[in-house]
């Protein structure tokens, strides 16, 4: 029998591949035009950064006297530590919510049940921070509250949440799991979904209980969404702005300050948007070092990196 001859594929040209998926590229080109207009153009203004641009000044280059001002600054590092502080509360107690109400979830057998559960904790995720804020607002006011009513009928005094040191990291951290973690808790659903049945059954046949297939089972069957998540919400730890912008008040700045916060008042209300800018430029490279030290190490997690 003859051998058949060596046919060698070669792969068609680039122009011909790319003329083959014309119609695909052209769906794909709103997005990359909106990338490129909305977040990659305005990156030319990070120059400013190196100068003192404001609203009564003309440009001048002043090379590294920005971030030696930052640096130098006491409400500065006051805002970077408040921010630190909230991210990493938001994080240690938002991060296992979502999960955890996911895997209660999970348990039920009814499928009306786990839809309308979803529902009801999807919901405020569609809320503003605005009307998140007014909610929580209303609901802790001295005066009106429902929280201070209960507090007063069982002989306590009222307590002003909003203007308390004390309290408003709390409360912020609370309204932010509220907001959120319908959100998560969604995602970790449609994660579970993925997990092979077979492989409860075989964990059953080998003796392991409920909680022997929550833990060898159902979590490395969805490790990879759980990193996700948490590179996500790494990502945004030194950006947190709206919530604080709208729930903050004069009598917490020491605690609530943030660097967002920081960064519009020196640029937008005080006009010193070269100063400002360079503290943007700050706070995007720690939070982008942050992102890619995570992703590094959820290598010893996961076969591969996620980025």
């Amino acid at each position: 029998m003859a051998d058949k001859p060596l046919v060698i594929r070669t792969k068609p040209p680039l122009l011909t591949r790319l003329k083959s998926q014309k119609f695909l590229l052209l769906m794909l080109l709103p997005g990359v035009v909106w990338y490129l207009l909305f977040k990659y153009l305005p990156l030319l203004g990070l120059s400013l950064g190196f100068t003192d641009y404001g609203f009564r000044s003309k440009v001048s280059f002043v090379g590294l006297e920005n971030f030696q001002r930052l640096l130098s600054s006491t409400i500065f590092w006051n805002a970077f530590r408040n921010t630190l502080v909230i991210s990493l509360a938001n994080i240690v107690f938002y991060f296992p919510a979502p999960l955890i109400v996911a895997l209660m979830i999970n348990e039920l057998k009814s499928v009306k049940s786990k839809r309308f559960i979803q529902f009801l904790i999807y919901i405020p995720y569609f809320f503003s921070w605005v009307v998140v804020g007014s909610i929580f607002v209303n609901l802790l006011s001295p005066s009106t509250g429902l929280v201070n009513n209960i507090i007063t009928k069982f002989g306590g005094e009222p307590v002003y949440f909003m203007a308390s040191a004390k309290f408003f990291r709390p409360v912020l951290v609370s309204s932010y799991i509220w907001r959120q973690m319908g959100y998560g808790a969604v995602i970790y659903v449609a994660s579970l979904t993925t997990v092979q049945p077979e492989l409860y059954e075989a964990a059953t046949i080998d003796g392991a209980g409920h909680w022997g297939r929550l833990w060898h089972v159902t979590i490395p069957g969805i490790r990879s969404t759980i990193v996700t998540m948490l590179l996500l919400n790494l990502s945004h730890v030194l950006l947190i702005f709206e919530q604080v912008l709208v729930m903050y008040n004069a009598a917490v700045y020491d605690v609530a300050d943030v660097l967002q916060t920081y960064v519009f008042r020196e640029g937008v209300l005080a006009g010193d948007l070269g100063y400002s800018i360079a503290v943007g430029m700050f706070t995007s490279i720690v939070s982008l070092t942050l992102v890619l030290s995570t992703n590094k190490l959820s290598a010893r997690f996961l076969d591969e990196p996620i980025l």
